[in-house]
């Protein structure tokens, strides 16, 4: 199955476990750039990113591989959304003064996007991209929920999501571009065990696992530990992985 079919299929759960990602990384984004006239995200998935974006550029342009996808997105009007893959943007050359990838550049950084990113990005315009590191969460989420999940799921992770869980190297990710120094963010939240819950089942190798025979047992695992855990809330820390790069 590929990916755009695995997140097609999951298109709502990954919308309802998908949190928005931390103010202060598009505010950094905006305040390195002169002109906010267009950001391009790309993989943009269910729009958590491209709402952000949309707070600081006149125009933001959204596409996705997943049709599916793009349709849990919430509609904002200055948001252009389309089904498109990562090295086809639809825009004109030089363009954009931004180009973000939220939880996606793994999956598809290869030369065909790179060359993209530096045809429609404006001459000093960014690329910025991010992704998920491992969760830090209580002793009890550790125990009861997120182990035994991760240990259930992990002959499910394709290659991808390692290369993720590794972190954005720019060598392994081959991109042609300097990096430049980010500051680190995380996403710091407020949940309850079942929305964290939620979110693990946003994961494209929860969703192969599920696949592959294994729905009953990663259903008493939540089952088990929202028993256990009850609907206190908890304070869930996602750290982000970052790559950034200017565009000459």
């Amino acid at each position: 199955m590929s990916n755009a079919e695995t997140f097609g299929r999951q298109a709502a759960t990954y919308a309802k476990g998908r949190p928005s990602y931390p103010p202060e990384l598009f505010d950094w984004i905006a305040a390195q750039v002169p002109s906010h006239a267009l950001a391009l995200d790309v993989g943009t998935g269910s729009g958590q990113a491209a709402v952000a974006l949309a707070g600081h550029f006149d125009q933001v342009v959204a596409t996705d591989l997943s049709a599916a996808q793009i349709a849990a997105a919430p509609q904002h009007p200055r948001i252009s959304y389309h089904a498109s893959p990562a090295g086809q943007s639809t825009l004109a050359d030089a363009t954009t003064d931004v180009v973000t990838v939220a939880t996606a550049l793994h999956w598809f950084a290869a030369p065909e996007f790179w060359a993209e990113v530096r045809r429609v990005t404006r001459a000093g315009g960014l690329f910025c991209a991010w992704t998920y590191h491992r969760a830090e969460v209580d002793a009890g989420m550790e125990a009861h929920l997120l182990s035994p999940i991760l240990d259930l799921i992990d002959p499910y992770w394709a290659e991808g999501n390692r290369l993720s869980w590794r972190g954005y190297d720019p060598v392994e990710l081959q991109m042609p571009f300097t990096p430049v120094v980010m500051p680190e963010f995380a996403c710091e939240l407020s949940w309850s065990a079942e929305d964290f819950a939620d979110h693990i089942e946003s994961w494209s190798a929860h969703f192969r696992a599920r696949e592959d025979g294994h729905a009953a047992a990663l259903s008493d695992i939540r089952k088990t530990a929202l028993n256990i855990l009850g609907n206190d809330v908890r304070k869930v820390r996602l750290p982000l992985n970052t790559l950034g790069a200017r565009i000459s």
